[in-house]
């Protein structure tokens, strides 16, 4: 019987890492495979979906949440300081979001204005 479950397991891992996005009623994948900081992001929008990935190099997992119709990320931004966790510009013009002293996670928060699309990931290293 475990070794049925870890095998399922599995093969739901290789479905969300493949997905193009599911939704929060999608059980298995939310509650599998979205990170808890994931989860409890404020909802800028009411339509938005999940993706999930397992990555090769410095940053094995990533967990994003999308926000499809949202422009603002100021909710967004207040709950990662919230967290804990603070701005970092980079020389190319973006940047990401770390907490002093760590780098076991960092997020990202993007937002393409002409889609009105704002993307909040968590990568876990």
């Amino acid at each position: 019987m475990a070794i049925a479950l870890v095998l399922a397991d599995c093969k739901m891992m290789s479905v969300a890492d493949k997905s193009p996005g599911f939704k929060q009623s999608d059980w298995w994948l939310y509650y599998s495979f979205v990170d808890e900081d994931i989860k409890n992001a404020p909802r800028i929008s009411d339509d938005y979906y999940f993706l999930f990935g397992m990555m090769d190099g410095p940053s094995p997992e990533m967990s994003r949440i999308v926000f499809n119709g949202a422009t603002d990320t100021a909710a967004l931004e207040n709950y990662l300081v919230a967290l804990g966790y603070h701005y970092v510009p980079d020389d190319e013009g973006g940047g990401h979001w770390e907490r002093e002293g760590q780098r076991k996670t960092e997020f990202s928060l993007e937002q393409n204005k002409e889609l009105q699309t704002i993307c909040l990931t968590k990568y876990s290293f």
